[in-house]
């Protein structure tokens, strides 16, 4: 695999960050970008140098001053390497569970973009720093509470940044061990951090964009899946396609529902079950339910959050965000400086550390997780509703409504049958789960630092709720996906459809076999879930089966499906 290069004058995407953080793909500094972060440090040294032998103050943050809300306390150029040191130790104070992995080396390497950009005023041995435990396999053990995402995620890069000095502890091949341990083992010399190189490292909120990435990844699979399921309990349940038609949705342009219905579309094409009852004046129904009428238009609203999140993302993979960050000085001549005019010396304070602008695209992704969740929801409990459900019968016991001469043995077994009773119930407490995790964080600042940082984001909260949730509406979509495939096996075995008689009596179309059967693509895809989940006969624990279908919607092995099918998302 080749190396994804760090260059000063090259921006990364998502899927760069993904690379290396899912795929373990090496990483390299450009020779050039190396140069340049020697350079620049080099000029801000000579700088402090100069004002020092000048006897001039300079107070400047992060270089000679404490931190937080001990900005007024000077540091004597002997002590700024304590600082530093003294810095990181302090802060790294995470509590809870540890972050996953991938997180972790996402994190990472968006630290490292950041500070390649070469206004951090650090060494190139910095960026090297994180670059070697990447492609080494070492990843720190980061808490993931304590960030609250506006002076950077401090707690958790200082951990990253434990790591890189040899203290703390790392995860090596899934194993916890010490970072000095771990470090010898790979030949990687402990970082000796120099003046402001504390600072550049643990102000920024990669760790918060870190999550964002991860989750924005995660439900691209989601919104593709909630796309499939919609098109799956839409034929079952004898719904139409026409809502879903381009010519439609021209008359309300917006990208997102347009986008999402013509998928919804694509994946009930040459749907023969859908065929069969074309004619709405079959069953009696002209208009189904809004969820999946309107399915389109709902899903695209989130199918726009997540696009609108994945351009924030990107943006702050490219930038620099800690604090202070070096410019290029304008020194004209009798200035005291003006030797140093045209160098990156200017240090300003500024707040590109505050997590608001990530705060608010991962709480747009919360949001789109709970709407695809409810939907979701509704559309199961229609499913197992016999009055609802166009013919499947309560629960969708097998094999269906029976017919008036059914057996006894039939009769009894479908009463003391639950069958896909309480998998419903469970979408249902998915979902009030996800509602209870959309607390919006980014609202509710609470100041920190004695005042001095009285306004934060806590975007780093919001991200991981944000995992919690798509973790939960997987297991949401596994049970839509295993009630559409008992749906459709049940509209195999009873091969009629209800209808209504010219009398307005409640009747039955008898089918053939060929005509209950759905789309192409979307019969790939039941396969896909018979792998994993057994048609439903007589009462069994449906936990394992759920379980691993839920792994599988997160691993994208139904959108594989499909894709594989034809279908282009």
């Amino acid at each position: 695999m080749r190396p994804l290069v760090l260059s000063h004058d090259k921006d990364l995407t998502t899927a760069d960050v993904l690379a290396v953080a899912l795929d373990n793909r090496p990483v390299a500094l450009a020779p050039a970008t190396k140069k340049l972060l020697a350079q620049r440090r080099k000029q801000i040294e000579g700088f402090v140098a100069d004002a020092q032998n000048r006897e001039e103050k300079i107070r400047a943050y992060g270089f000679n001053t404490g931190f937080g809300h001990n900005v007024d306390l000077d540091v004597e150029a002997s002590w700024l390497k304590e600082l530093q040191k003294s810095l990181i130790h302090s802060h790294s104070s995470g509590v809870g569970p540890h972050a996953p992995v991938d997180v972790v080396r996402a994190t990472m390497i968006l630290r490292a973009q950041s500070l390649c950009r070469g206004h951090s005023a650090i060494r190139p041995a910095v960026a090297e720093a994180l670059i070697a435990l990447l492609n080494a396999g070492i990843t720190p053990v980061v808490p993931r509470y304590g960030s609250v995402s506006a002076s950077g995620d401090l707690a958790p890069l200082s951990h990253v940044a434990l790591a890189l000095i040899g203290a703390g502890e790392v995860i090596v091949k899934g194993k916890h061990t010490a970072a000095a341990k771990a470090l010898r083992a790979a030949k990687i010399e402990p970082l000796v951090l120099e003046m402001k190189e504390g600072l550049a490292l643990n102000n920024g909120v990669q760790y918060s964009t870190a999550l964002g990435i991860l989750a924005a990844h995660k439900f691209d699979r989601l919104l593709k899946t909630a796309a499939i399921t919609t098109a799956l309990s839409a034929q079952v349940m004898l719904g139409a396609d026409t809502p879903f038609r381009e010519d439609l949705h021209a008359l309300r342009p917006h990208q997102g529902a347009q986008k999402m219905a013509a998928w919804i579309f694509d994946l009930m094409k040459n749907s023969p079950l859908r065929e069969a009852h074309r004619p709405f004046d079959v069953d009696g129904d002209l208009q189904d339910p809004y969820n999946i009428r309107c399915a389109g238009q709902i899903l695209g609203t989130c199918a726009e959050l997540l696009d609108r999140a994945v351009k924030t993302f990107e943006i702050e993979t490219n930038s620099v965000t800690d604090n202070p960050i070096l410019l290029l000085l304008h020194a004209p001549k009798g200035d005291k400086f003006h030797r140093f005019d045209g160098h990156f010396v200017d240090i300003v304070s500024g707040g590109h550390f505050h997590g608001m602008p990530v705060a608010i695209d991962l709480y747009g992704l919360l949001q789109a997780t709970a709407i695809v969740s409810a939907l979701s929801n509704l559309r199961c409990a229609r499913a197992v509703d016999g009055r609802r459900n166009k013919g499947l019968g309560d629960d969708l016991k097998w094999p269906g409504v029976l017919p008036d001469n059914a057996k006894d043995e039939d009769v009894f077994r479908q009463a003391i049958s639950s069958a896909l009773m309480i998998p419903e119930y469970a979408t249902a407490s998915l979902t009030n789960a996800i509602w209870g995790l959309a607390m919006p964080s980014h609202l509710l600042s609470i100041s920190t630092d004695a005042g001095q940082e009285d306004h934060v984001s806590m975007a780093a909260n919001v991200g991981l709720r944000l995992h919690e949730a798509l973790d939960r509406a997987a297991e949401g979509l596994a049970i839509e996906l295993a009630f559409a495939f008992q749906a459709a096996a049940i509209r195999r075995e009873m091969r009629r459809i209800p209808t209504k008689k010219k009398d307005g009596r409640n009747g039955w179309q008898p089918l053939k076999a060929e005509q209950c059967r759905l789309s192409p693509v979307c019969e790939g895809v039941l396969a896909e879930v018979g792998k994993h989940f057994k048609l439903v006969r007589t009462d069994r624990s449906l936990a394992p089966e759920l379980a691993v279908l839920a792994r599988e919607v997160l691993a994208g092995a139904f959108v594989a499906r499909a894709e594989a099918g034809g279908m282009r998302f």
